[in-house]
């Protein structure tokens, strides 16, 4: 599924981002694939797997697929 990155909170190691679901997804440091968590930004474009443990929207495998414009 494709998202974009809502927020990044680095010094937690976490981020969310809403995907084309409409759906807001939590994914951890450990969740990125084929790059590094500080390569990820707000408004960046991401591919990932949807996960949905008991009481939560995760997402896994996330990839970048896009950079965030420069403003």
């Amino acid at each position: 599924m494709t998202a974009t990155i809502l927020q990044m909170h680095r010094d937690r190691g976490t981020g969310s981002l809403v995907g084309e679901d409409g759906k807001t997804y939590l994914f951890r440091r450990n969740a990125v694939r084929d790059g590094w968590f500080h390569d990820l930004s707000e408004g960046a474009t991401v591919e990932f797997d949807p996960a949905e443990p008991p009481g939560k929207l995760e997402a896994v495998r996330v990839r970048l697929v896009r950079p965030a414009p420069s403003s």
